[in-house]
């Protein structure tokens, strides 16, 4: 059922070639506006793609893999777990790369690491203050879009049906029921839940089998009442998905993480630690869904009918 790609040191050519596939609609990145700046003296603009490829990665997480003879590349983020697959291309006899809607060209400094520079102004999510080094021995997932397709709970029984053929998804819990679209604009974030408006991009688990939702932000949950908050597990059945002999949530120094004995989730500083050993969120108090397995699952045709996944739009 699973379909993803993991790229490491081996047969990273191999598997882009047999598997990269191009999901959703593509947005067009904005138009370069700003003139060429002068270089710091210990950099260099990269005008070879052939430089960039292979493994790049801060310490040994954040991670960014290039493949400029397929126009590939592959995004992941430390601490949200957020990321995806984008173009890149050749424009002015240089490597140009899209991410979240804008371009990117490449610096390389003297002591080998790596800068995407961004072609202009944005104040949203960006990685041009990123600075990555080559690294052979990591690798990641970058997980197909269809491995969504489904049904998602969290520990509150917060619902989500997701299917990537349609664009669409449902969304059920005690307290609301809607639907909205859904896909991936191919720019490195991934694929999202579009909630009037706004993206919420699926923060993938380590084995596809949960993940978080995030704004296009850093924040520490997408909305700001808390739902769509916590992990989502295929199928609700959280007992599957999880060791819970070793799940924790884990606050070095105000940092948190959730560990749920199979994936790590980082709650960032948004978090603390209540005396129950769960997690809340610091400025209302609600809890982060997640760390306990409910007694009786949520079934959302007890409050929205039996035939609650079949309202497509």
């Amino acid at each position: 059922m699973k379909s993803f790609r993991k790229f490491g040191a081996l047969a990273l050519s191999t598997l882009l070639l047999l598997g990269l596939t191009a999901c959703g609609g593509e947005e067009t990145p904005e138009t370069p506006e700003t003139p060429e700046a002068s270089l710091p003296s210990d950099t260099e603009l990269v005008t070879d793609g052939a430089l960039l490829d292979g493994m790049w990665s801060i310490g040994d997480t954040t991670m960014l893999y290039i493949d400029s003879e397929t126009g590939y590349y592959a995004f992941r983020e430390e601490y949200t777990s957020r990321g995806g697959q984008g173009t890149l291309w050749e424009e002015d006899g240089k490597p140009m790369m899209a991410f979240n809607g804008f371009r990117y060209d490449f610096l390389l400094r003297d002591d080998g690491v790596l800068l995407p520079r961004q072609n202009g102004d944005s104040e949203d999510f960006s990685i041009d203050s990123y600075t990555f080094s080559r690294n052979d021995e990591v690798d990641f997932m970058v997980w197909d879009d269809s491995v969504w397709d489904g049904v998602w709970q969290n520990a509150l029984g917060e619902t989500i049906v997701i299917d990537t053929a349609r664009g669409q998804y449902i969304a059920a819990s005690p307290d609301y029921y809607f639907w909205g679209t859904a896909g991936n604009n191919n720019d490195g974030m991934g694929y999202y839940l579009d909630d009037e408006g706004e993206r919420a991009y699926i923060c993938a688990g380590s084995d596809g089998n949960s993940f978080r939702l995030l704004g296009v932000s850093t924040a520490g949950r997408f909305t700001d009442d808390g739902y769509w908050d916590g992990v989502f597990y295929r199928d609700g059945d959280i007992e599957a998905y999880t060791d819970f002999s070793q799940a924790e949530f884990i606050d070095p120094d105000g940092f948190m993480w959730y560990f749920d004995g199979v994936s790590k989730f980082g709650l960032r500083y948004f978090y603390e630690l209540g005396d129950d050993g769960l997690a809340y969120y610091c400025d209302d108090g609600q809890i982060f869904p997640a760390g306990w397995i409910p007694e009786q699952p949520y079934d959302p045709a007890e409050d929205w009918g039996e035939d609650w996944m079949d309202n497509w739009d």
